[in-house]
């Protein structure tokens, strides 16, 4: 044996390395060309969904599959387009990265532009990073994409978070050559008031415009979307119930795809049919299984490994399995560089034994930086520098990039990723001591990022990818109980933060785990009620009242009260319910509340007041009982210096007047309430009033004015996101349009607000917008009604809507009125 140091740093220059060739897979590659001809062969009028599932066990070979057919498929077809999404990479586990990715990744010998993609995604990257200046050079995108930076440079001069009212007409007339499409201009516009989620529901329908739009211009005979790692996406899943909600958007990817191959790898089978059946004919799926003794002799001769004998032991103790063989190569090839003489007892008998025979011919130091590098999800240079002058292993940071040239680590971006399987096998050689203290390092790592890091405030998305590493790795010191705690304790700020903001994947995936880990009993009070807000903001209203009666079942209201949180939640039970339940009997459970609450709960007994005077009194339509609790609201907010409770409460008073016919003290509400709102800047109550002002002075037929008051109110509520309240600016200028006899516009607007009101399930706006455009109908115009008036007429009494049955009431006789006065929810 030729005479070798006992302790070496890092790794010598490698003088011998393996050359490994993709072997084998016949029967995939041939399942692969064979769809690609079929798709090339099919006539232009036919259109069918083509999905190809490749499964198996870790580390089977299903990405070197996909690298293999990206050749290949070149081959085939030269002049083939594809591109690729990796999710292993959990950056880009959201709808939005996702196809930004694919965006990026796209391989074709001429440009493809996805120009109303990137608008698109314009507006869902300013809305979700609203409070950074940019410019075209910030932004990490440019050099890939050609417009986002031109439209986020444009938003942010507007000034102001979501200010985008107009963008998408502006970018349409300007000269630049963006080949725009006219068709697809509404459904852009329509982005600019939508929320953060809306827009990314809706992006890969732009991204698959773009792509339809490139495939047809350049007369592409195939098309490939090739997605790795899949069972990635479902990492943090831990409810089966939900698994297939998480990919929901992947689904809706290739239904507006037809006649685009989507080559899928992943360690599962696709049980998609369990969301619906046809997905059954649709997915082909096919199990990858390890090499044959022929194959696996084959790949290890490419990898240049001359002796019979060793070759056999190799094929014997990984039997097969891809993953091992590499490892048996890189075992064989590390002795090889040491300059020992190569025998089969130096290669293990079984996999366990594979990577022990690995580990021996690693240094020292390899082997513990190799262990402490397999302890977070990922490292990159910052981490593994930080890491390493923490722990002195004794390897040099300067040798990074000689660590990343083993098998078993690939590169994504500027991270990199130790192989599942390795993280596995090298863990069981670690102390639990030790990951301990990593991760407990690690937790310290993200969180400084978090305080000193000014360059994450620019992009929200990096600032989540930060938090989510820094509450993995604190999560992993820590039991249950403790986590919670420290989340509330720690967290809590950033978390509301992303409430406010609507981060609903990012708190729904955090708060929903920490509910499947410990249940809702177990949460505290305020996380508990962000995730039911997450829930609300998802359109379930009535899966967040059956949470919260779950998790208060069987405590008495006696107990509830004593707690300002739970009373608070109790009382959002409320708000929840409005939306779809009959308003009596909600009015009789406040109205038991009220003498209960404390006093020391000022906002929560002021909370109530408005509720009973403001939502749910006028709601029902009981006037006299309305005005009632709105004094004590008005009397109570001035007494405890509550000017949002003043304010909200200015508003709903002036409904009650109104209906009354003071249309004089209306106003004089309504404007007081407007000046509370500016002089506090409660922009949101703001464009409510303003919204309601324009409403009277529709009615008294002062249109000028009134749209002028709309328009106003409309930029705020696009500017915020607040859906309902974009749906009553719309009802407003139908019902103006009604009165001015434009029977046309009416239906347009009253067909737009009842979409809004379908959409978040607002049973009042429902009514409104559905009595609307029957109405509109009645004058001769031809559109849709969602409900006729018996079945609206059924709803109003069911939620005891007073005014709303007296309207229906007397359109049944025969009565149309030529205007009403809306009184918004």
């Amino acid at each position: 044996m030729a005479i070798q140091p006992k302790f070496q740093l890092g790794r010598q220059e490698r003088r011998y390395i393996a050359t490994k060739q993709f072997t084998d897979r016949e029967f995939p590659r041939e399942v692969f060309a064979k769809r690609v001809e079929r798709i090339i062969q099919r006539p232009a009028s036919e259109t069918e969904h083509d999905v190809v599932m490749y499964y198996g066990v870790g580390g089977i070979g299903k990405s070197s599959l996909q690298r293999q057919l990206k050749l290949e498929l070149l081959t085939q077809v030269p002049n083939a387009l594809y591109t690729s999404i990796d999710f292993m990479n959990n950056a880009i586990h959201s709808p939005a990265r996702a196809l930004l990715e694919l965006v990026r990744e796209t391989k074709f010998k001429h440009k493809i532009h996805f120009p109303h993609f990137e608008i698109a995604y314009s507006l869902y990257f300013f809305k979700r990073n609203p409070d950074i200046s940019y410019n075209e050079k910030q932004l990490p995108f440019k050099s890939e994409l050609n417009i986002i930076g031109s439209v986020v440079a444009a938003l942010d001069g507007l000034g102001v978070v979501g200010a985008a009212a107009g963008i998408i007409e502006k970018l349409y007339d300007t000269k630049k050559k963006w080949n725009l499409n006219k068709d697809v201009k509404e459904q852009l516009k329509e982005l600019e008031s939508c929320s953060l989620q809306e827009i990314e529901d809706r992006l890969p329908a732009f991204f698959s415009f773009d792509l339809q739009q490139g495939i047809a211009k350049h007369h592409i005979p195939v098309s490939v979307i090739f997605i790795d790692t899949y069972e990635a996406l479902w990492t943090d899943v831990k409810n089966e119930a939900t698994k297939y909600t998480k990919d929901g958007w992947v689904r809706e990817l290739i239904a507006l795809l037809p006649n685009v191959l989507f080559v899928i790898c992943g360690r599962e089978y696709l049980e998609w049919e369990i969301v619906d059946q046809d997905w059954k004919e649709i997915v082909e799926h096919h199990i990858l299984g390890n090499l044959d003794s022929n194959n696996a002799d084959y790949f290890l001769q490419q990898c240049g490994i001359e002796e019979e004998e060793i070759r056999e032991k190799m094929i014997h103790a990984s039997s097969g399995h891809p993953y091992h063989l590499d490892l048996s190569v890189d075992t064989y090839f590390e002795i090889k560089n040491r300059g020992e003489s190569l025998h089969p007892d130096q290669f293990g008998s079984n996999k366990r034994e594979i990577l022990d025979r690995f580990l021996r011919y690693l240094s020292d130091e390899e082997i513990e930086t190799l262990k402490i590098m397999a302890i977070p999800h990922y490292y990159n240079r910052d981490v593994f520098v930080y890491l390493l002058s923490h722990f002195k292993t004794g390897y040099p940071i300067t040798k990074f990039a000689d660590f990343n040239k083993f098998s078993f680590i690939t590169k994504e971006q500027q991270n990199y990723y130790i192989h599942a399987l390795m993280r596995e096998g090298i863990l069981n050689y670690t102390s639990p001591e030790l990951v301990q203290q990593v991760h407990e390092l690690m937790a310290h790592y993200y969180e400084d990022l978090l305080k000193n890091n000014q360059s994450l405030l620019s992009n929200n998305e990096k600032e989540i990818s930060v938090l989510e590493e820094n509450i993995y790795h604190k999560k992993s010191t820590l039991s249950n109980q403790q986590f919670v705690e420290w989340l509330e304790r720690e967290r809590i700020t950033y978390l509301k933060k992303y409430q406010l903001r609507g981060e609903i994947r990012f708190l729904k995936n955090l708060l929903g785990n920490i509910y499947d880990d410990i249940g809702s009993k177990n949460m505290n009070t305020p996380l508990f009620a962000i995730l039911i807000d997450m829930i609300h903001l998802s359109g379930e209203y009535e899966r967040a009242v059956d949470e919260i009666e779950n998790y208060y079942d069987g405590t008495p209201m006696e107990d509830i009260i004593k707690s300002k949180d739970d009373l608070h939640l109790t009382i959002r039970k409320v708000h929840h319910q409005m939306y779809f339940k009959p308003v009596k009997p909600l009015i009789d459970k406040l109205l038991h509340l009220e003498p209960l609450i404390s006093e020391s709960y000022e906002e929560e007994y002021n909370e109530t007041l408005f509720m009973l005077g403001g939502n749910l009194g006028v709601l029902h339509g009981d006037l006299s009982f309305s005005r009632k609790w709105l004094v004590k609201s008005i009397r109570y907010a001035q007494a405890t210096g509550r000017a949002n409770y003043l304010c909200r409460t200015l508003r709903k008073y002036a409904d009650v007047l109104r209906l009354k016919g003071h249309i004089k003290w209306a106003k004089i509400c309504t404007e007081y309430g407007i000046k509370i709102a500016r002089e506090n800047g409660f922009d949101r109550y703001e464009s409510y009033l303003l919204c309601t002002l324009g409403d009277i002075l529709r009615t008294e037929e002062d249109y000028e004015k009134a749209a002028e008051l709309f328009e106003q109110s409309s930029a705020i509520i696009k500017r915020h996101g607040i859906k309902g309240w974009e749906g009553h600016v719309n009802s407003s200028l139908a019902e103006m349009a009604f009165q001015k006899g434009n029977y046309a516009d009416a239906a347009k607007f009253y067909s737009y607000a009842n979409k809004i009101y379908l959409q978040i399930n607002q049973q009042w706006g429902i009514i409104v917008s559905s009595l609307g455009l029957l109405r509109c109908k009645l004058k001769g115009i031809e559109v849709e009604v969602p409900a006729g008036l018996e079945e609206i007429t059924r709803n109003s009494d069911y939620l005891n809507y007073l005014r709303e049955q007296e309207l229906t009431k007397n359109m049944m006789a025969g009565e149309s009125p030529s205007a009403i006065q809306l009184i918004f929810l």
